[in-house]
């Protein structure tokens, strides 16, 4: 079973129309003037969310109009926005059993049992809701309900599909996001576990406590768990390159650690043993040796990486600042601008362009490279809310403390 997806609580931000006007519906005898009055009251006081004045007005029109829906609806509402669904249950049932066609209010007393643990009961509601309503504001709610419903009914293939539904209706709405990475969370949880339990000394657990590992940044708990798998699997593809990473990371968390660095470019060539079309592992070889000076060895390495992967950026722009390193920068100049065609906001290939068009005496093609470059770099600068990047699977380019071009 998947964990519990978590309550909502406040106030829920949903315009859940209910048909009808109150006002209007009135039973025989009742005082026209004070129904008004009520009403008027008491929309009033919904409008600005101050319920407790709402619920008196409208539970007045109850006792007044106790055969109208839309009053028990009204009540119903009024109930569910302050967060006491037990009692929302029954006035919206009763308004449905005095008038079954009124719009929403099967879908708001699904999501009130839902809130009360009654799932079951709810499913039908919500998943009408969710798959055929036209109001987007009550869709998304029903589904983070119906979400939730399946978790607890032990449903999780359904729950999975409705938060990847969830994900593609509303793919910038946090509270959607953070629902769904929690469970994805916890269902990736829960298949660790099992496979632990299954396999406890599987190349597949160990691969997966070395990511664990290398995610949390325990650098050398990934090591041994790489090394484990590699033990059992020496071909294994992929892994003498995962190894390779981590070994590399721990050289620059202990600010170039020789030793370490040797042992990852060990580990790139061991990949390219296995996979000889392992791009990410040419690369890291020739990212090395361009930064030890080795820049014949490094542009045959960007040279197999860009084979292996046409489209691979980084290896275009490492091949393209080698090429330049070696006094080529015409030969530097194609990969450079077919890494920009991938990237326009790649500020490290624009800054090479500069350098190359320096080299080549090309000053208004300089210039206009640096421009950019400049631009791309102050727009990075003043931008006050970052969204992290997905952490790359490779040593990005930077730009190196050694001067700007000219």
């Amino acid at each position: 079973m998947l964990v519990n997806t978590c309550r909502w609580a406040g106030s829920i931000a949903i315009a859940v129309v209910l048909a009808g006007s109150l006002a209007d519906a009135q039973t025989p005898g009742a005082a026209t003037d004070q129904i008004q009055g009520l009403y008027q009251r008491g929309e009033r006081a919904l409008a600005e969310q101050r319920y407790a004045d709402a619920e008196e007005a409208y539970e007045q029109m109850r006792q007044l109009q106790p055969a109208v829906a839309e009053v028990h609806a009204r009540l119903g509402l009024i109930y569910f926005q302050q967060g006491r669904f037990a009692d929302a249950v029954p006035s919206l049932q009763r308004a449905l059993q005095l008038k079954p066609a009124l719009p929403n209010v099967g879908s708001l007393l699904a999501m009130a049992l839902s809130e009360i643990g009654r799932h079951e009961e709810a499913l039908p509601g919500l998943e009408k809701a969710f798959h055929q309503s036209t109001d987007t504001a009550l869709r998304r709610m029903a589904g983070l309900h119906l979400q939730r419903s399946y978790t607890d009914l032990d449903r999780d293939r359904e729950a999975v599909a409705v938060a990847l539904e969830l994900s593609r209706l509303y793919p910038d709405d946090p509270e959607v996001l953070y629902h769904t990475g929690r469970l994805f969370g916890n269902y990736a949880y829960l298949q660790t576990v099992k496979l632990a339990r299954i396999a406890p000394d599987s190349v597949w657990l160990h691969q997966a406590a070395g990511e664990a590992n290398e995610s949390q940044g325990q650098l050398d708990e990934a090591v041994a768990e790489y090394r484990r798998v590699l033990a059992l699997a020496p071909n294994r593809p992929g892994m003498h390159f995962r190894l390779g990473r981590v070994l590399l990371a721990r050289s620059r968390q202990a600010r170039g650690d020789a030793g370490a660095e040797a042992e990852a470019l060990t580990e790139f060539g061991l990949e390219l043993q296995t996979d000889p079309t392992n791009a990410d592992a040419a690369y890291e070889i020739g990212e090395l040796m361009r930064k030890a000076g080795q820049f014949d060895k490094a542009i045959a390495s960007f040279k197999r990486a860009v084979e292996s992967y046409p489209s691979f950026e980084e290896a275009l722009v490492g091949l393209g600042r080698a090429l330049t390193a070696t006094g080529d920068p015409a030969a530097a100049l194609p990969h450079l601008q077919k890494a920009i065609a991938l990237n326009p906001r790649d500020e490290v290939a624009f800054y090479q362009i500069a350098q190359a068009h320096r080299m080549l005496g090309h000053e208004a093609e300089q210039q206009k490279a640096l421009a950019e470059f400049e631009r791309l770099r102050s727009h990075k600068t003043n931008q006050t809310s970052v969204v992290p990047a997905a952490p790359s699977t490779v040593t990005p380019q930077l730009i190196e403390p050694a001067g700007r071009p000219k």
